[in-house]
Protein backbone atom coordinates (compact mmCIF):
# COMPACT_ATOMS: atom_id res chain seq x y z
CA UNK A 1 0.00 0.00 0.00
CA UNK A 2 2.34 2.55 1.40
CA UNK A 3 4.76 1.48 -2.02
CA UNK A 4 2.09 2.40 -4.20
CA UNK A 5 1.70 5.93 -2.68
CA UNK A 6 5.03 6.47 -2.93
CA UNK A 7 5.09 5.50 -6.74
CA UNK A 8 1.94 7.59 -7.08
CA UNK A 9 4.46 10.78 -5.86
CA UNK A 10 6.97 9.87 -7.83
CA UNK A 11 4.57 9.97 -10.80
CA UNK A 12 3.74 13.51 -10.18
CA UNK A 13 7.11 14.34 -9.51
CA UNK A 14 8.25 13.46 -12.74
CA UNK A 15 5.72 15.03 -14.34
CA UNK A 16 5.27 19.17 -13.80
CA UNK A 17 4.54 19.86 -17.03
CA UNK A 18 1.20 17.38 -16.74
CA UNK A 19 0.80 19.21 -12.80
CA UNK A 20 0.93 22.92 -14.56
CA UNK A 21 -0.93 22.20 -17.06
CA UNK A 22 -3.95 20.79 -15.61
CA UNK A 23 -3.78 23.83 -12.88
CA UNK A 24 -4.17 26.17 -15.98
CA UNK A 25 -7.02 25.00 -17.12
CA UNK A 26 -8.47 25.02 -13.73
CA UNK A 27 -7.35 28.09 -13.43
CA UNK A 28 -8.81 29.33 -16.77
CA UNK A 29 -12.28 27.59 -16.28
CA UNK A 30 -12.27 29.38 -13.03
CA UNK A 31 -12.12 32.94 -14.63
CA UNK A 32 -15.23 32.19 -17.32
CA UNK A 33 -17.43 32.76 -14.18
CA UNK A 34 -15.40 35.03 -12.07
CA UNK A 35 -14.42 37.70 -14.34
CA UNK A 36 -18.21 38.59 -15.67
CA UNK A 37 -19.26 38.07 -12.00
CA UNK A 38 -16.18 40.18 -10.79
CA UNK A 39 -17.46 43.01 -13.33
CA UNK A 40 -20.72 42.74 -12.18
CA UNK A 41 -19.53 43.31 -8.60
CA UNK A 42 -17.86 46.31 -9.39
CA UNK A 43 -20.15 47.82 -11.01
CA UNK A 44 -22.42 47.67 -7.85
CA UNK A 45 -19.77 48.45 -5.61
CA UNK A 46 -18.04 51.46 -7.19
CA UNK A 47 -20.74 54.05 -5.69
CA UNK A 48 -21.70 51.91 -2.39
CA UNK A 49 -20.49 53.63 0.62
CA UNK A 50 -20.67 49.62 2.38
CA UNK A 51 -17.67 48.95 -0.33
CA UNK A 52 -15.08 49.04 2.55
CA UNK A 53 -16.92 47.13 5.01
CA UNK A 54 -17.25 44.45 2.02
CA UNK A 55 -13.23 44.45 2.22
CA UNK A 56 -12.89 44.09 6.07
CA UNK A 57 -16.04 40.83 6.31
CA UNK A 58 -18.59 39.22 4.55
CA UNK A 59 -21.99 41.21 5.37
CA UNK A 60 -25.38 39.69 4.70
CA UNK A 61 -27.24 42.43 4.35
CA UNK A 62 -24.55 43.66 2.18
CA UNK A 63 -25.48 41.34 -0.10
CA UNK A 64 -29.29 41.11 -0.07
CA UNK A 65 -28.84 44.88 -0.54
CA UNK A 66 -26.71 43.96 -3.68
CA UNK A 67 -29.27 41.78 -5.00
CA UNK A 68 -31.48 44.64 -5.92
CA UNK A 69 -29.15 46.10 -7.62
CA UNK A 70 -30.32 47.25 -11.72
CA UNK A 71 -33.38 44.89 -10.61
CA UNK A 72 -31.82 41.15 -11.79
CA UNK A 73 -32.52 37.86 -10.26
CA UNK A 74 -28.82 37.64 -8.58
CA UNK A 75 -29.58 34.90 -6.95
CA UNK A 76 -30.73 33.08 -9.97
CA UNK A 77 -28.09 33.98 -11.66
CA UNK A 78 -25.63 32.48 -9.26
CA UNK A 79 -27.37 29.43 -9.35
CA UNK A 80 -27.34 28.99 -13.07
CA UNK A 81 -23.67 29.78 -12.80
CA UNK A 82 -23.20 27.14 -10.23
CA UNK A 83 -25.24 24.57 -12.34
CA UNK A 84 -23.01 25.70 -15.66
CA UNK A 85 -19.27 25.33 -13.39
CA UNK A 86 -20.75 21.93 -12.43
CA UNK A 87 -21.58 20.75 -15.95
CA UNK A 88 -18.34 21.96 -17.19
CA UNK A 89 -16.09 20.68 -14.13
CA UNK A 90 -17.08 17.03 -14.88
CA UNK A 91 -16.91 17.53 -18.55
CA UNK A 92 -13.38 19.00 -18.09
CA UNK A 93 -12.53 16.29 -15.84
CA UNK A 94 -13.03 13.61 -18.18
CA UNK A 95 -10.73 15.26 -20.64
CA UNK A 96 -8.17 15.65 -18.07
CA UNK A 97 -8.38 12.43 -16.66
CA UNK A 98 -7.79 10.96 -20.31
CA UNK A 99 -5.07 12.68 -20.75
CA UNK A 100 -3.30 12.24 -17.39
CA UNK A 101 -3.52 8.35 -17.87
CA UNK A 102 -2.82 9.09 -21.38
CA UNK A 103 1.11 10.48 -20.00
CA UNK A 104 1.03 8.62 -17.08
CA UNK A 105 1.00 5.26 -18.92
CA UNK A 106 3.36 6.72 -21.95
CA UNK A 107 6.87 6.52 -20.14
CA UNK A 108 9.68 6.76 -22.68
CA UNK A 109 7.29 7.31 -25.56
CA UNK A 110 9.06 9.93 -28.14
CA UNK A 111 5.83 12.40 -28.95
CA UNK A 112 5.82 15.29 -27.22
CA UNK A 113 3.90 15.92 -23.69
CA UNK A 114 0.89 17.70 -25.27
CA UNK A 115 0.36 15.46 -28.36
CA UNK A 116 -0.01 12.52 -25.81
CA UNK A 117 -2.22 14.71 -23.27
CA UNK A 118 -4.63 16.11 -26.00
CA UNK A 119 -4.44 13.00 -27.78
CA UNK A 120 -5.95 10.62 -24.52
CA UNK A 121 -8.13 13.00 -23.49
CA UNK A 122 -9.87 13.14 -27.03
CA UNK A 123 -9.86 9.74 -27.28
CA UNK A 124 -11.29 8.78 -24.04
CA UNK A 125 -13.29 11.57 -23.34
CA UNK A 126 -16.77 10.52 -24.43
CA UNK A 127 -16.30 6.91 -22.73
CA UNK A 128 -14.98 8.37 -19.89
CA UNK A 129 -18.30 11.00 -19.80
CA UNK A 130 -20.39 7.81 -19.80
CA UNK A 131 -18.68 6.05 -16.87
CA UNK A 132 -19.35 9.34 -15.15
CA UNK A 133 -23.15 9.09 -15.19
CA UNK A 134 -23.45 5.70 -14.29
CA UNK A 135 -21.11 6.26 -11.50
CA UNK A 136 -23.34 9.05 -10.44
CA UNK A 137 -26.60 7.45 -11.05
CA UNK A 138 -24.99 4.12 -8.57
CA UNK A 139 -23.75 6.87 -5.92
CA UNK A 140 -27.28 8.78 -5.72
CA UNK A 141 -29.18 5.84 -5.62
CA UNK A 142 -27.13 3.94 -3.44
CA UNK A 143 -26.18 6.89 -0.60
CA UNK A 144 -30.02 7.39 -0.74
CA UNK A 145 -30.94 3.96 0.05
CA UNK A 146 -27.84 3.60 2.84
CA UNK A 147 -28.86 7.23 4.09
CA UNK A 148 -32.35 6.17 4.94
CA UNK A 149 -31.64 3.07 6.53
CA UNK A 150 -28.56 4.66 8.72
CA UNK A 151 -31.69 7.04 9.51
CA UNK A 152 -33.86 4.51 10.87
CA UNK A 153 -31.18 3.06 12.57
CA UNK A 154 -29.96 5.96 14.33
CA UNK A 155 -33.73 6.91 15.04
CA UNK A 156 -33.69 5.77 18.93
CA UNK A 157 -30.15 7.42 18.99
CA UNK A 158 -31.69 11.00 17.70
CA UNK A 159 -34.71 10.81 19.78
CA UNK A 160 -32.38 10.15 23.26
CA UNK A 161 -32.92 13.01 26.14
CA UNK A 162 -28.91 12.67 26.02
CA UNK A 163 -28.72 16.00 24.24
CA UNK A 164 -25.13 15.11 22.44
CA UNK A 165 -26.64 11.97 20.63
CA UNK A 166 -29.01 13.83 17.95
CA UNK A 167 -24.97 15.08 17.36
CA UNK A 168 -23.90 11.85 17.27
CA UNK A 169 -26.57 10.25 15.25
CA UNK A 170 -25.86 13.16 12.23
CA UNK A 171 -22.01 12.32 12.19
CA UNK A 172 -22.70 8.66 12.32
CA UNK A 173 -24.75 9.17 9.00
CA UNK A 174 -22.83 11.79 7.36
CA UNK A 175 -19.39 8.97 7.83
CA UNK A 176 -21.69 6.40 6.11
CA UNK A 177 -22.39 8.38 3.43
CA UNK A 178 -18.86 9.72 2.95
CA UNK A 179 -17.81 6.33 2.72
CA UNK A 180 -20.09 4.61 0.73
CA UNK A 181 -19.82 7.60 -1.62
CA UNK A 182 -16.07 7.20 -1.77
CA UNK A 183 -16.68 3.99 -2.68
CA UNK A 184 -18.01 4.94 -6.20
CA UNK A 185 -15.97 7.39 -6.51
CA UNK A 186 -13.16 4.91 -6.51
CA UNK A 187 -14.41 2.58 -8.35
CA UNK A 188 -14.86 5.51 -11.49
CA UNK A 189 -11.24 5.85 -10.91
CA UNK A 190 -10.23 2.39 -11.17
CA UNK A 191 -12.69 1.91 -14.22
CA UNK A 192 -11.36 4.79 -16.13
CA UNK A 193 -7.76 3.36 -15.35
CA UNK A 194 -8.80 0.10 -16.65
CA UNK A 195 -11.08 1.52 -19.98
CA UNK A 196 -7.20 3.63 -20.66
CA UNK A 197 -5.12 0.17 -20.63
CA UNK A 198 -7.06 -2.42 -22.17
CA UNK A 199 -9.54 -0.33 -24.38
CA UNK A 200 -12.72 -1.23 -23.57
CA UNK A 201 -16.22 -0.32 -24.62
CA UNK A 202 -18.60 -1.43 -22.65
CA UNK A 203 -18.66 1.00 -19.67
CA UNK A 204 -21.33 -0.05 -17.49
CA UNK A 205 -18.99 -3.40 -17.56
CA UNK A 206 -16.40 -1.34 -16.67
CA UNK A 207 -18.01 -0.03 -13.76
CA UNK A 208 -19.23 -2.86 -12.87
CA UNK A 209 -15.69 -5.24 -12.54
CA UNK A 210 -14.07 -1.79 -10.78
CA UNK A 211 -16.49 -1.82 -8.34
CA UNK A 212 -16.41 -5.69 -7.48
CA UNK A 213 -12.54 -5.09 -7.50
CA UNK A 214 -12.46 -2.31 -5.00
CA UNK A 215 -15.14 -3.98 -3.23
CA UNK A 216 -12.81 -7.51 -2.89
CA UNK A 217 -9.40 -5.39 -1.83
CA UNK A 218 -11.47 -2.27 0.19
CA UNK A 219 -8.70 -1.94 2.87
CA UNK A 220 -6.11 -1.17 -0.01
CA UNK A 221 -8.06 1.04 -2.15
CA UNK A 222 -8.90 3.25 0.78
CA UNK A 223 -5.43 2.70 2.18
CA UNK A 224 -4.52 4.49 -0.71
CA UNK A 225 -6.71 7.24 -0.77
CA UNK A 226 -6.97 8.08 2.54
CA UNK A 227 -3.24 9.67 2.94
CA UNK A 228 -3.70 11.55 -0.02
CA UNK A 229 -7.24 12.71 1.47
CA UNK A 230 -5.49 14.01 5.11
CA UNK A 231 -2.78 15.49 3.21
CA UNK A 232 -5.29 17.20 0.86
CA UNK A 233 -7.48 18.11 4.58
CA UNK A 234 -3.97 19.37 6.07
CA UNK A 235 -3.13 21.87 3.06
CA UNK A 236 -6.50 23.15 3.17
CA UNK A 237 -6.27 23.68 7.13
CA UNK A 238 -2.95 25.60 6.35
CA UNK A 239 -4.93 27.92 4.31
CA UNK A 240 -7.86 28.34 6.29
CA UNK A 241 -5.10 29.23 9.07
CA UNK A 242 -3.48 32.02 6.58
CA UNK A 243 -7.15 33.58 6.34
CA UNK A 244 -8.05 33.75 9.35
CA UNK A 245 -5.26 35.18 11.01
CA UNK A 246 -3.57 37.33 7.73
CA UNK A 247 -5.09 41.07 7.64
CA UNK A 248 -8.03 41.78 5.27
CA UNK A 249 -7.34 42.27 1.63
CA UNK A 250 -8.00 46.06 1.37
CA UNK A 251 -4.62 46.71 -0.75
CA UNK A 252 -3.57 45.38 -3.86
CA UNK A 253 -0.79 44.04 -2.69
CA UNK A 254 -2.91 42.25 0.05
CA UNK A 255 -5.66 41.26 -2.86
CA UNK A 256 -2.36 39.36 -4.80
CA UNK A 257 -0.81 37.84 -1.85
CA UNK A 258 -4.20 35.84 -1.32
CA UNK A 259 -4.50 35.15 -5.09
CA UNK A 260 -0.96 33.70 -5.22
CA UNK A 261 -1.19 31.31 -1.97
CA UNK A 262 -5.02 30.49 -3.40
CA UNK A 263 -3.47 29.39 -6.25
CA UNK A 264 -0.51 27.34 -4.05
CA UNK A 265 -3.58 25.71 -2.92
CA UNK A 266 -5.09 24.85 -6.26
CA UNK A 267 -1.15 23.46 -7.40
CA UNK A 268 -0.87 21.09 -4.66
CA UNK A 269 -4.45 20.09 -4.54
CA UNK A 270 -3.86 19.07 -8.33
CA UNK A 271 -0.17 17.51 -7.64
CA UNK A 272 -2.60 14.99 -4.73
CA UNK A 273 -5.14 14.44 -7.30
CA UNK A 274 -2.16 13.50 -9.89
CA UNK A 275 -0.37 11.22 -7.19
CA UNK A 276 -3.46 9.72 -6.57
CA UNK A 277 -4.43 8.09 -9.72
CA UNK A 278 -0.56 7.36 -10.28
CA UNK A 279 -1.03 5.49 -7.13
CA UNK A 280 -4.31 3.74 -8.17
CA UNK A 281 -2.65 2.56 -11.60
CA UNK A 282 0.61 1.39 -10.20
CA UNK A 283 -2.02 -1.11 -7.87
CA UNK A 284 -3.79 -1.77 -10.61
CA UNK A 285 -0.97 -2.84 -12.70
CA UNK A 286 0.14 -4.84 -9.50
CA UNK A 287 -2.79 -6.86 -9.19
CA UNK A 288 -3.45 -7.06 -13.29
CA UNK A 289 -0.43 -7.41 -14.86
CA UNK A 290 -0.31 -7.40 -18.26
CA UNK A 291 -0.78 -10.53 -20.22
CA UNK A 292 2.20 -11.88 -22.69
CA UNK A 293 1.24 -11.26 -26.08
CA UNK A 294 0.23 -14.61 -27.91
CA UNK A 295 2.68 -15.76 -30.46
CA UNK A 296 1.60 -15.55 -33.99
CA UNK A 297 0.35 -18.39 -35.73
CA UNK A 298 2.55 -19.20 -38.99
CA UNK A 299 0.96 -21.75 -41.10
CA UNK A 300 3.12 -24.96 -42.79
CA UNK A 301 3.48 -24.92 -46.22
CA UNK A 302 4.85 -27.92 -47.74
CA UNK A 303 8.65 -28.74 -48.38
CA UNK A 304 9.40 -25.60 -45.77
CA UNK A 305 9.29 -26.26 -41.86
CA UNK A 306 6.46 -26.74 -39.59
CA UNK A 307 5.06 -24.49 -37.94
CA UNK A 308 6.05 -25.37 -34.90
CA UNK A 309 9.70 -25.34 -35.97
CA UNK A 310 9.38 -22.00 -37.22
CA UNK A 311 10.13 -18.93 -35.43
CA UNK A 312 7.08 -16.60 -33.83
CA UNK A 313 7.17 -13.33 -36.23
CA UNK A 314 8.40 -10.44 -34.16
CA UNK A 315 6.04 -7.05 -33.91
CA UNK A 316 7.76 -5.05 -36.82
CA UNK A 317 7.32 -8.36 -39.23
CA UNK A 318 3.88 -9.35 -38.47
CA UNK A 319 2.46 -5.48 -39.43
CA UNK A 320 1.66 -4.92 -42.81
CA UNK A 321 4.49 -3.06 -45.38
CA UNK A 322 3.34 -0.07 -47.24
Amino acid sequence: MFAHLASGLRAALKHPKLVALLWGGYLLLALVPALPGLNWLRGAMDFSPAAGTALQRFDFGLAGELSNYDHSNVFGLLTMTLLGGVLVALLSSAFAMGGTLEVLGGEGEARPFMHRFFRGGGHFFWRFVRLTIIAAVCLVIVVGVVSVGVGAATTPLADSEWEPAGYLAGFARMIVAVLVGALFLLALDYARIRVARDGGRSMFKAYVRALGFVLRRLLTAYGIAIPIVVMLAALMVCYLAYETNAPAASTWGAIATLFLIQQAVVLGRVFLRVSLVGAERQYDLTMRPTPAPAAAFVPAVEGSTSAAEQPPLSADSASPQG
